[in-house]
This record gives structure tokens, sequence and C-alpha cells, in this order.
């Protein structure tokens, strides 16, 4: 039996964890995605951690597209507009605080949405007047993802 891709419906989370592991202090980022298959829309959360500055780095909602090449995906993500983001910014700008303006994200998760070994990506966010680049970031589930995973014994 054969589904026609028009004909696929869904729409699921699914949470990652983007970074270097092994690199103490390095930035942590971390994607909470809602996947809308039908028209291949995501759409979610970015939040940058570091270990060893302020804890929130960086969050901003983000959305994209993803494409199907074989087993695996690539994922497409920009920042996307808040409400009242203007005014957000010119209070941000009065009290002093870092400006988090834009962020891009480009990944590709081996073994489809499990993010299998040498899942890979690269993103940049927008802060302090300059942007910041992260290459060869491993992606990986998150924990929680995994664990349900393993209890629901999906794999």
């Amino acid at each position: 039996m054969t589904i026609d891709r028009d004909q696929k419906s869904g729409l699921f989370i699914v949470s990652y964890n983007v970074n270097k592991p092994g690199q103490a202090g390095g930035l942590n980022l971390r994607l909470d995605l809602t996947v809308y298959t039908p028209s291949r829309h995501i759409t979610g959360r970015a939040t940058i951690t570091h270990a060893t500055l302020q804890p929130l780095v960086f969050e901003h909602p983000i959305q994209g597209r993803y494409e199907e090449q074989g087993r695996d995906i690539e994922l497409h993500l920009v920042g996307a507009s808040r409400l009242h983001e203007q005014h957000a910014q010119n209070q941000a700008h009065a009290a002093g605080h870092a400006l988090l303006e834009q962020f891009f994200f480009d990944g590709q998760l081996k073994d489809g949405w499990q993010a299998g070994n040498n899942s890979k990506a690269r993103y940049a966010f927008f802060q302090n007047q300059q942007w910041h680049e992260q290459l060869g970031q491993e992606v990986r589930l998150a924990d929680e993802i995994n664990n349900a995973i393993k209890a629901l014994n999906l794999r």
C-alpha cells in the first residue's frame, strides 16, 4: 500500500539539544518544535544557554520548514516575529538589556526525526549588535523525549 504525500497528515512535538558534547562552558541550543507534516511547517522556540555566563543567553520564537532527503531530514529555521516585538525592543534598549533580535538554523537529522548518529547543524543568533555563529554542532533528541521513547518501547 502506498500513501500519497499530499494525503499524509499529522502534528507532533519534538525537542532537540544542539551543542558540542564535552566542550566545557559551551553553548547549548534547545529546540522545542511543533511539526505539521501536511505543509512541512515547523514552529517552536529556540533557547540558548551557557554554563558559565548568565544562564539564559537567547530565547526566541522560531519557524521554518523541513525536507526529506531519503531517510534524513533537512531543517531550515529562522526567528519568528513576536507579538508587540517593537515595544519589547524599545523597553529592552531603555533598560540596558541585551537585545535578542534574530536567529537561523540549518540542520541535518540522520535517520529522520530520531536524530541518529552524525546529525549535525549550524546556527547563528544576533545579539549585542553582532552575529554569533556555531558550526559543526551535534543534534540529539532531548533526554525526556528519548526516555519517553524507551518507556513506550517505540524503538
